[in-house]
């Protein structure tokens, strides 16, 4: 009994020191270097100025202002799969640029047929009556186009979806089919924008509109909710020539679950609401919750700027295997003080007898009951000659 309570005494003492502890934290102080993007002044023409106000997504810095000597070292914006930025540094090896901006060919080039007669051209090796046709390229309007840091999307840049990977991706470049949209992260949706072009005029559609529609489990066992009141998400209609949209994947998207799949699709302007077949261009990708991180209050905020955080969970955490550890050592310690006023003869019987339990017969043992044996009688003997005595 002494023991014993000597024991609990030892606990109570540690233990409450243990909790009574409490390391004190010292104020910090912080300083930050985000810069924001200042709002900047162009002339669009010999007429028109304006004024350019910086927006920062993601992380990406859309309409920033232009060096005033242009780099070709400079860094551009590219997509992974799923649609998220990554920074690219181009590098000059060897005399030549690796990883630079990357070049679109005549994607974004309307093609013209100019006919020159012989009065147009006078050339040496022309017929008076001979005319010749020639393709020109002209560069689209860059005015806002430049403005736009991240890579755009091209044929080039497509991919294949569905099950045997034998589906054009067309119109989209990013997200790839099937990625992870996650909760609270931004994803860059690309299209290429020549992509949709009036059937009359060949013209490039001035607008679009994203959706977003439920998918019922698996889309090639039951198919999608093809009606536009099935669609959880909807963007306002937006510029075409911009090629991209940042999509910010929202909770209340996943009605409650954890993880659903959903049809991303592209609407353009020229095709009504009951006309718009979103399977027909349409990429499935999984929208998921994924591994919260919850945003600290401005109190929170406040507090972990002078150095001060609820760190209850951290107290927590070490009282429990501490309480563990001095149980073992007090169950240590009670065993060795009762050690000569413990009884375990019965136990030490017990052992004993099962040492020392009688078989039985040996004719009576299963492993015994095939054999035969022979009598006393039958055995050979072995006598002795008169020789041997």
């Amino acid at each position: 009994m002494k023991g014993a309570s000597f024991i609990a005494y030892l606990l109570c003492i540690l233990l409450g020191s243990a909790q009574a502890y409490v390391p004190v934290k010292k104020p910090k102080h912080t300083t930050t270097t985000t810069e924001v993007p200042k709002p900047w002044l162009r002339t669009i023409s010999s007429t028109i100025k304006e004024i350019v106000t910086p927006t920062v997504i993601a992380g990406v810095t859309f309409s920033a202002k232009p060096l005033e000597t242009p780099d070709p070292l400079q860094p551009w914006i590219s997509l992974k799969k799923d649609g998220t930025p990554q920074t690219i540094k181009p590098e000059i090896k060897k005399g030549r640029t690796v990883k630079a901006s990357p070049d679109y060919s005549t994607y974004f080039k309307t093609a013209y047929t100019t006919t020159y007669s012989y009065e147009d051209l006078q050339a040496h090796n022309m017929d008076a009556d001979e005319h010749l046709e020639e393709e020109v390229f002209v560069d689209e309007d860059s005015t806002y186009i430049s403005l736009n840091p991240v890579i755009r999307c091209t044929p080039d840049t497509y991919f294949k979806k569905g099950i045997a990977r034998d589906i054009s991706s067309e119109p989209f470049c990013t997200p790839r089919e099937n990625s992870v949209l996650k909760v609270d992260h931004t994803y860059f949706v690309t299209w290429y924008t020549r992509f949709f072009r009036d059937e009359v005029t060949e013209e490039t559609i001035d607008q679009v509109r994203l959706h977003l529609f439920a998918v019922k489990e698996k889309a090639h066992d039951k198919g999608f909710k093809r009606n536009l009141n099935a669609a959880f998400f909807s963007s306002e209609w937006l510029k075409n020539v911009d090629g991209l949209y940042p999509l910010e994947v929202s909770e209340d998207w996943l009605d409650g679950k954890y993880e659903r799949k959903a049809l991303l699709a592209i609407q353009p302007r020229s095709i009504p609401d009951d006309e718009f077949n979103p399977l027909e261009y349409g990429l499935l990708v999984e929208v998921s919750l994924g591994s919260r991180v919850f945003k600290n209050t401005k109190e929170q905020l406040a507090l972990q700027d002078e150095g001060i955080t609820d760190e209850s969970w951290y107290y927590v955490a070490m009282t429990m295997p501490t309480i563990v550890l001095f149980a073992c050592v007090a169950m240590y310690f009670f065993l060795y003080l009762s050690k000569d006023t413990r009884d375990v003869s019965d136990v030490k019987r017990y052992a004993l007898g099962q040492k020392r339990r009688v078989l039985g017969k040996l004719k009576d043992m299963k492993k015994f009951k095939g054999m035969k044996n022979h009598a006393y009688n039958e055995l050979p003997t072995y006598r002795k000659n008169s020789k041997q005595s």
